[in-house]
């Protein structure tokens, strides 16, 4: 379809994913690193939602991950890259909209 191609909103939900990466998101904003359990008890999911959702923002370059391989236990750290911070404008401009025009 040409259309969803050339809409810049589709593009986006591309892009970002579903609701838990926009959650990933805002929570990574909020903090300049984060490891992977941290982050779990922040969002509240499971660990296979939580390991798949960053590994697709990893891929669409939203997320750096960095091993710390001389930790033991070995502990992975996360952080937003430059477009991950960008997208936080989009969902701090989703949510004032929805709180203005649906705050229920």
């Amino acid at each position: 379809m040409a259309e969803e191609k050339e809409c810049p909103m589709y593009r986006f939900c591309k892009v970002v994913g579903s609701k838990w990466s926009l959650v990933i998101v805002r929570s990574l904003s909020e903090n300049e690193t984060v490891g992977f359990n941290e982050l779990l008890r922040m969002i509240k999911t499971n660990p296979r939602t939580l390991s798949l959702k960053l590994k697709e923002l990893e891929k669409n370059g939203l997320v750096e991950r960095r091993v710390l391989e001389q930790e033991r236990p070995i502990r992975v750290l996360y952080s937003l890259t430059e477009k991950g911070k960008e997208a936080i404008n989009v969902e701090k401009f989703i949510s004032r909209w929805v709180s203005r025009w649906n705050p229920g």
